[in-house]
């Protein structure tokens, strides 16, 4: 049954069944007790902390709408994603079904072992009582496959002794004090495997979906350092965080993670975990851990700490900002950092991470036509809408703004003789910004340092955010007592540089095809480039040898520089002969190493 008073207890109401799982449908109730006339309803177009267009409306199957009466409302369309309810003023009902098929931290998805929501998908926004208390009831489905389910969220929790009975099947009630705060608090529901750890008296819990053998404990001691350490760095966490939780959903091949307020939801592939007989850190618990960090600091950084763009969200069109490089850069710095200074990962372990950062960046030239600034504003339309030709033509805000992080670091260090570092700066925007919650201006941060910490760096901002100047990581790693050491590599994948790599490369990226290897990225300058091979193309064969993506670079790699190959390749349908003499490779694969002298470094950094 469905208490009425249950539902309206608040304003406004959210009511969840799983309609057919097999079908991936979700039936989703609003119920407004005092619905304006003409109720603007709307769906979000994107999501918040994933900076791209995602029209999640498409995806509602049905729309209708009653009054208290239980008579049809006529609901007109007003956009792709806006409604208007033609109603008396008055309590009203809207229903829709949501088809909810994305595996993805973005989005909905529903079958018979699992259902993972963001409220972005699934709950429509009365405009004109967004800001009023709602209220979230989930339904218990009442099928077999469901017996072992739980559910798992942040999302408070409500219980009223006036409120009884309780609906036979109610699975779940919680409350949120508005709209944006109930979109940002994800909902997994499986049979779920968990464990728990307390910081600082606030419990945190990971809850993960998919079939694993971790070692959940040693899981836990690791998470808890990681987050004791952010914690301590800010001095304490959000107000709102009462409870946080990582979702996880386990896969054969996953990656990938979203902040929320007091949650995360995360992507990882099986051997991501850690398991009872692990003698030692393993590369893939690394990224994981890392991601968990990444996801983690997003609690004071994007989340409380926020672009003044984003005060509020808009979340029915594109919110531009050029302070990316700040909100996603400065926390993958800080995600292999909290790693390092916490003791979880060693000092060779970070300095890997921080290696294979810098490859990534110097890999492409797209670093020298766009900023780290155009990065950010450009997020909508090509960071998030990467074709093959991304490496040659932008940079990533993450990975740039992750070394214009650095060296920020380590200047301030040594222009405050160690007494200052980024770690201050980050304190004082929580202080200042984040409790207050007041939007940081563009390019306030430059003028932050300069005013709080006496440091004019203004030339450092000017050519690493806002040029395409290559970032003075040589100088600033040496001050600190570490050398940056180039490398070739046979092959575009490794970025690393644990090998001596050849004189010669194809500088393209190749997957599998039955005909042979399927270039994804050309870049430019290199070989293939100059051989006149596109993305796409199919090598099939070097100087009359067959080769596929497993042996075509250790082909490339057999030769010597200036020595003429042919290359058969096909391009669509059409085979063609490509001749080329081959080029140097590019030393674009860095290795960090901790010199000698670094206990004497001038700047204290490790």
């Amino acid at each position: 049954m469905t208490n009425k008073k249950l539902v309206t207890e608040f304003p406004v109401c959210y009511q969840v069944w799983i309609e057919d799982a097999a079908a991936h449908i979700f039936r989703v109730r609003l119920t407004l007790s005092d619905a304006k006339k003409y109720q603007l309803l709307q769906l979000p177009d994107w999501i918040p902390g994933s900076y791209m267009i995602r029209d999640f409306a498409r995806n509602i199957v049905s729309i209708s709408a009653k009054d208290s009466s239980g008579s049809d409302l006529e609901i007109k369309k007003l956009s792709k994603s806006k409604w208007q309810v033609l109603n008396t003023p008055g309590l009203i009902s809207v229903d829709i079904l949501v088809y909810a098929w994305d595996l993805s931290v973005r989005g909905a998805h529903l079958d018979q072992t699992h259902t993972f929501f963001n409220g972005t998908s699934l709950f429509l926004e009365p405009v004109e009582l967004s800001d009023s208390p709602c209220a979230l009831m989930i339904y218990r489905p009442a099928f077999e496959y469901a017996k072992k389910w739980s559910i798992a969220t942040s999302m408070p929790e409500y219980s009223d002794s006036k409120v009884n009975p309780i609906d036979d099947n109610l699975w779940g009630y919680y409350c949120c004090e508005d709209y944006s705060t109930l979109i940002d608090h994800p909902v997994e529901i499986a049979e779920l495997t968990t464990c728990e750890f307390d910081v600082k008296g606030v419990p945190h819990q990971v809850a993960l979906y998919g079939k694993h053998n971790a070692d959940l404990d040693r899981l836990a001691a690791d998470l808890k350092k990681i987050c004791e350490w952010q914690i301590n760095l800010f001095g304490e966490l959000p107000g709102c965080v009462k409870k946080y939780v990582f979702l996880v959903t386990v896969l054969g091949n996953g990656y990938g993670g979203l902040e929320h307020r007091s949650s995360t939801a995360l992507h990882c592939s099986r051997q991501d975990l850690p398991t009872a007989n692990m003698t030692k850190m393993t590369d893939d618990y690394i990224g994981f851990l890392t991601l968990c960090s990444h996801e983690y600091f997003h609690t004071w950084n994007i989340k409380q700490i926020k672009p003044e763009a984003f005060m509020p969200y808009g979340l029915q069109s594109e919110s531009y900002t050029q302070q990316l490089w700040i909100f996603e850069g400065f926390t993958s710095y800080y995600e292999d950092r909290v790693a390092y200074m916490s003791g979880v990962i060693d000092q060779k372990q970070y300095l890997q991470l921080v290696s294979e950062i810098v490859t990534r960046v110097h890999r492409g030239s797209g670093r020298l036509l766009q900023s780290a600034a155009e990065s950010s504003f450009d997020a909508w339309t090509r960071f998030y809408k990467q074709d093959q030709n991304a490496p040659n033509a932008i940079v990533s805000y993450y990975a740039k703004g992750k070394l214009i992080a650095l060296c920020l670091d380590i200047l301030i260090r040594q222009a405050s003789n160690n007494k200052h570092c980024l770690d201050h700066v980050m304190q004082y925007l929580w202080n200042n910004y984040g409790v207050k919650q007041i939007g940081l201006k563009e390019q306030a941060l430059e003028q932050i340092i300069t005013d709080e910490f006496g440091l004019d760096l203004k030339e450092f901002f000017n050519d690493a955010v806002y040029s395409t100047k290559e970032l003075p990581l040589d100088n600033c790693l040496n001050l600190a007592g570490v050398n940056l050491e180039w490398y070739t590599t046979s092959s575009y994948k490794n970025m690393t540089a644990k090998e001596p790599g050849s004189d010669v490369n194809l500088a393209a990226t190749v997957k599998s095809n039955p005909l042979g290897a399927e270039l994804v990225s050309v870049y430019h300058g290199g070989t293939a480039h100059l051989a006149g091979l596109s993305t796409g193309d199919i090598v099939i064969a070097i100087d009359g040898i067959k080769v596929d993506a497993a042996s075509i670079e250790s082909c490339i790699s057999q030769y010597k520089v200036a020595d003429e190959i042919t290359i058969h390749a096909f391009r669509r349908d059409e085979l063609m002969v490509h001749n080329v003499k081959l080029p140097p490779a590019e030393k674009n694969t860095c290795q960090l190493i901790a010199s000698d002298s670094l206990e004497s470094a001038q700047v204290k950094w490790l």
